[in-house]
């Protein structure tokens, strides 16, 4: 057994470039950059965070661009299938268009500021995470980011005063308009456009691209996408290479709920989405005081590999489902953390626990399986697993678990960057 033994203080030392970025500053030979290539091991803390979305319908598992089918021009079921398939394979989208929307749905989470909205946003499918900032006829704003089954809105009476806005953060929604989908926002398009049935012909446009139209089938899965989606009407123009190049969506009443006209560009750009886009929602809501309260040092990771982001960042109240379980489980709050390679396809991600030592109790003591591995005054272990790499490590008072798909070293020396949290980061 060979201990691994990092020594590094928790400081504030360190700075970042954003929430996702890479490290600058005194510590940047931590800095690691690395392209998994390691199925992931999700820890069960991923499940209390809902933050993958594992239900998704479009979970991509290989890269480049899939070969067109024959006779795709003769057939709309078909050409509606490779469309959306290369749809899926490409990752990553941009869109522009308007909205129109009667409340809240899966697709537009969140208070609508108006009926009629104009938008531009964009889509990163593999993490499920989408940016959209929506205007009203008055020049009110509103944007909206999701990640998973998590969102975060802020708005504003105008677009420049939109970045000095405060985010809120909106948990899973369990309304019949919203359903629970396992991603939000239009990172769902892509679940919706590939369950819709009755693929046919619509014409043209008037520049001559063919036109398809399909039927959202109801949903018989608990409401999962939410009664505005049941039998919607779908029509998707393609452009001159057979990809999508427009989107239609109509829900089924005779007065609409919900609208959408969308363009779509930057197809399969992975650039859309930023690791600040997500990053700086995320962590700003955490409310670290009642972390404090709650005698937990919150901390979080200083460096980060190339390309990765915080994802997700949620304070609990109740059982915790780290691998540390807590002794009083309704007295006790811990932080979940997650971070993901958005340069990624399947892989690359890292879930960190953070919870005080007086709620952590597991059967397997700290120190007794895998590497021992020391961090400044943060004693455990690290061990690795099919698939990935999980560790804990304690100080007396505060206990971290950590789960990723990372080989052992390499999250080793990003547990090795540890820093305070800060909110504002």
């Amino acid at each position: 057994m060979r201990p691994l033994r990092i020594e590094s203080r928790i400081t504030r030392e360190l700075d970042v470039a954003d929430a996702g970025g890479d490290a600058v500053g005194r510590r940047t030979s931590s800095r690691v950059v690395h392209e998994p290539g390691r199925g992931a091991r999700l820890a069960a803390i991923v499940a209390a965070l809902g933050l993958v979305a594992g239900g998704a319908a479009l979970v991509l598992r290989g890269t480049g661009e899939p070969p067109r089918a024959e006779n795709q021009a003769d057939d709309p079921r078909v050409a509606y299938r490779e469309a959306v398939r290369r749809l899926g394979y490409a990752g990553s989208f941009a869109y522009r268009g308007s909205v129109h929307a009667a409340g809240a749905s899966a697709i537009r989470p969140g208070p609508p500021i108006a009926t009629e909205v104009a938008v531009e946003g964009a889509v990163r499918l593999p993490q499920s995470i989408t940016q959209e900032v929506a205007v009203d006829d008055r020049g009110e704003v509103v944007e909206t980011v999701t990640s998973g089954s998590t969102a975060w809105i802020r708005s504003a009476p105008s677009s420049d005063r939109l970045a000095e806005a405060a985010w809120e953060v909106i948990g899973p929604s369990r309304s019949p308009d919203v359903g629970s989908p396992d991603r939000l926002g239009a990172a769902l398009l892509a679940d919706v456009l590939r369950a819709a049935g009755d693929r046919r012909r619509d014409g043209t446009d008037a520049a001559g691209h063919p036109v398809l139209r399909a039927t959202v089938p109801p949903d018989d899965r608990d409401e999962r996408y939410g009664d505005s989606l049941d039998g919607a009407d779908v029509k998707v123009t393609l452009d001159e290479a057979g990809d999508i190049a427009r989107i239609v969506l109509t829900s089924a009443e005779a007065e609409a709920r919900l609208v959408l006209r969308l363009d779509i560009a930057r197809l399969g750009d992975p650039g859309v989405i930023t690791p600040s886009d997500v990053g700086t929602p995320a962590r700003s809501t955490v409310a670290t005081a009642e972390l404090v309260a709650a005698g937990i040092e919150p901390l979080e990771l200083g460096v980060l590999p190339s390309g990765w982001a915080l994802t997700n960042a949620r304070v609990f109240t109740g059982q915790s489902v780290m691998r540390a379980t807590p002794r009083e489980s309704a007295a006790c709050t811990w932080l979940g953390l997650e971070y993901r390679n958005l340069r990624a396809v399947s892989e690359g991600s890292l879930q960190l626990g953070i919870v005080s030592q007086a709620c952590a109790e597991t059967g397997r003591e700290i120190g007794t399986g895998g590497r021992s591995l020391r961090i400044g005054p943060f004693e455990g272990t690290v061990d690795e697993q099919w698939g990935g790499s999980v560790g804990d490590v304690s100080d007396g008072t505060t206990r971290i678990s950590v789960s990723s798909d990372l080989p052992a070293d390499e999250l080793a020396t990003l547990l090795a960057s540890l820093r305070p949290f800060d909110p504002e980061s």
